[in-house]
């Protein structure tokens, strides 16, 4: 088949200078061997850099953990045009490497190797050369166990006056643990992110509570469900030797004369609000018999009353109940 241009086709080519028209093909060949040259001398004598800080990727398999909480780096030397070579960074450079299980011996270091094939540089870049060359790792396997969740409050004291965290129910009650084999065994149960409380709340209430996990730990689930129950805060206060008053009546026509055969003051313990009970004062606090109703000399066993002027605090036990008397009624 004959290649070569007829004399219309020739034409067409006119405008073209004869410099480059005159064997175009073999100038063409030439210009390209020519570039290939030059790109390939500018690669071979371009620009050095050293990049320091260049992050190590590591590909664990599932059945171990790395302990180091800090991301390896190595130093890349690379080489390149001052074009290509300018604004390249740390995060630019991209080093990945892979822990191969069957070659970690629990107790010991284990010492990733890493070669240029595991560096990745950006185009017209090229890495020459790098440093460590091995970079040990402080490995460990993986172990799972399953631990109690244990509620924790923000502030118990945000509560209004009266009011205590009551019954507290976890679901789940126990949540799976994996993580590294000397930690795990350590952990002894997890603990709920604070639960809010404040001083609206007097009722009880249902909260979804994140876990608090600690580094290099997984949980599974994440949320436990807390059922908090609110309720009013009741205490018990006993005050010590109360004297025991008399109640009779002012107008008797006769004298009466009462002698305490048993001791002169009382136990009293009483029951209430926390913020009333804790303020209430010994002077408040009145134990007392009644005689009005007795009407004749002689020798009774009485018992012993108790009143507090605030309707929300109740006599919780009297000690003694009873007291022994004398009674004399005396004419005018």
């Amino acid at each position: 088949m004959d290649y070569r241009l007829n004399n219309q086709e020739k034409e067409g080519f006119r405008w073209i200078p004869a410099i480059i028209r005159n064997d175009f093909l073999r100038k063409l060949i030439a210009i390209f061997f020519a570039l290939l040259v030059y790109f390939m001398v500018a690669n071979k004598i371009g620009t050095e850099e050293k990049i320091s800080n260049v992050p190590v990727d590591i590909e664990l398999p599932g059945g171990l953990v790395n302990l180091d909480a800090r991301k390896p780096t190595i130093s890349v030397t690379v080489r390149g045009s001052k074009k290509n070579i300018s604004g390249i960074g740390a995060m630019d450079i991209k080093v990945k490497a892979e822990v191969v299980e069957n070659k970690y011996i629990a107790g010991f270091p284990y010492l990733l190797k890493l070669s240029l094939d595991n560096i990745k540089t950006p185009f017209g870049v090229t890495a020459i050369n790098f440093n460590p060359k091995e970079i040990p790792l402080s490995l460990e396997r993986n172990d799972s166990k399953k631990v109690m969740v244990e509620q924790k409050f923000d502030s118990i004291q945000n509560l209004p006056k009266d009011y205590a965290v009551g019954k507290i129910k976890v679901n789940p009650a126990e949540v799976l643990i994996i993580g590294p084999q000397s930690i795990i065994k350590e952990i002894k149960s997890i603990q709920t992110r604070p639960i809010p409380l404040d001083s609206q709340t007097i009722e009880s209430f249902e909260y979804q509570a994140p876990l608090s996990v600690p580094d290099s730990i997984k949980v599974s689930p994440l949320k436990v469900t807390a059922q908090v129950e609110i309720v009013r805060n009741f205490i018990s206060r006993t005050f010590k030797s109360v004297p025991i008053r008399l109640l009779q009546p002012t107008d008797d026509q006769e004298l009466l004369k009462v002698e305490l055969l048993s001791a002169p003051n009382a136990d009293i313990t009483v029951y209430g609000p926390q913020s009333k009970v804790s303020l209430l004062k010994p002077e408040e606090v009145k134990s007392y018999i009644d005689v009005s109703a007795l009407q004749e000399s002689g020798s009774f066993s009485s018992e012993v009353y108790c009143w507090i002027n605030d309707p929300e605090i109740k006599v919780k036990n009297i000690y003694p109940e009873k007291v022994k008397l004398k009674l004399t009624r005396i004419k005018k």
